[in-house]
């Protein structure tokens, strides 16, 4: 599939009637917050849409639903359009892909460089140099003439945010500013608000557990690499689930001097979720792509087969790897 125009996007998304939309498991904001403003924008443009998603919304993100999420693959026996959102292989959609696959015409919305080009696309883009889904997805909106609503623009907003670490991450371009500086224009919007709902609503148990990752997390490579893991035994201790650690990563490169920043979570014994960062010249997605995985250059992740101990040395050591081949390449 090659890239299409957003215009030429938007009207294939008006030749539907009937659209499910796919998020990757494990939602984040940028993958949340696109969707349901692409649910948001079809609706309004008198289709029936929903977004299918699995598992819990994290804490942070609830406020993104917006009544457009459905854990029922069957709320259509037949439709039109299947839509994957922030990802590019309906691998990213576990169980899902089924439903994905009942759709006659395949669609892509996606802005990570690397992905496992194993699904066939009818049109759509994937464009790296996006700083969020949420960027294509208003650009397509506007391509489509739908009005931005307020619940619109409060999902591209949450979504440019969180991927852009609230436009601290090198990936903010100016056409990130000139996109949400456009969302201020609408009435009731507040952008302060969201980012109080996104940042400042978080439970006293994932406090805790914030603070005993970061105790016990693993700094090498000089300083420049921190390794931090969130265990089942953890989780039950700060009575806490999985979702509440999403930001732990952010803390880890918070820390100066530290390029890398790794999270390892626990999700059964012998299978461990990994999330990466890179702060400046660091490319994470190499790592990532080498164990399955993949993402963006300076934010990727990839499921480890293995206990907790064995990818802390696993992973170490292929970051370690990583960042010996990015000083030689500056």
């Amino acid at each position: 599939m090659t890239n299409n125009t957003y215009l030429e996007i938007a009207d294939n998304l008006l030749k539907s009637e009937k659209i499910l939309i796919f998020p990757h498991e494990n939602m984040d904001g940028d993958c949340l917050g696109s969707a349901a403003a692409l649910c948001q924008m079809m609706r309004n443009s008198g289709k029936e849409a929903y977004v299918v998603a699995d598992g819990k919304t994290p804490r942070n993100l609830d406020f993104l639903e917006s009544g457009t999420l459905t854990s029922n693959k069957d709320v259509f026996n037949e439709y039109d359009l299947a839509v994957l959102v922030d990802c590019g292989s309906r691998s990213r959609i576990g169980d899902r892909a089924a439903v994905f696959d009942r759709g006659r015409v395949k669609a892509v919305i996606d802005h990570h460089g690397v992905s496992e080009q194993d699904t066939a696309f009818d049109f759509g883009v994937i464009e790296p140099s996006s700083a969020a889904t949420a960027e294509l997805v208003y650009l397509i909106a506007k391509e489509m003439g739908v009005e931005i609503t307020l619940p619109i623009a409060r999902c591209v907003f949450a979504a440019i945010n969180t991927d852009t670490g609230s436009f601290q991450h090198s990936n903010t371009t100016a056409r990130t500013h000139v996109i949400v500086s456009e969302l201020y224009d609408i009435d009731g919007f507040d952008g302060n608000e969201i980012t109080q709902l996104l940042y400042n609503r978080q439970s006293l148990g994932s406090i805790q557990l914030e603070g005993r990752v970061i105790s016990g997390m693993k700094v090498c490579a000089g300083g420049k690499l921190a390794i931090g893991a969130v265990t089942r035994q953890l989780l039950d201790e700060t009575d806490t689930d999985m979702s509440e650690s999403e930001g732990i990563v952010q803390k880890l490169m918070s820390i100066d001097g530290v390029e890398i920043g790794c999270i390892l979570k626990e999700t059964d014994a012998n299978t461990v979720r990994v999330s990466l960062r890179a702060k400046s010249y660091a490319n994470v997605a190499r790592v990532a792509q080498s164990y399955g995985g993949g993402g963006h250059v300076r934010a990727a992740g990839f499921t480890f087969e293995g206990t907790v101990d064995e990818a802390v040395v696993d992973v170490s050591r292929a970051l370690e790897a990583e960042l010996d081949r990015a000083n030689d390449e500056k």
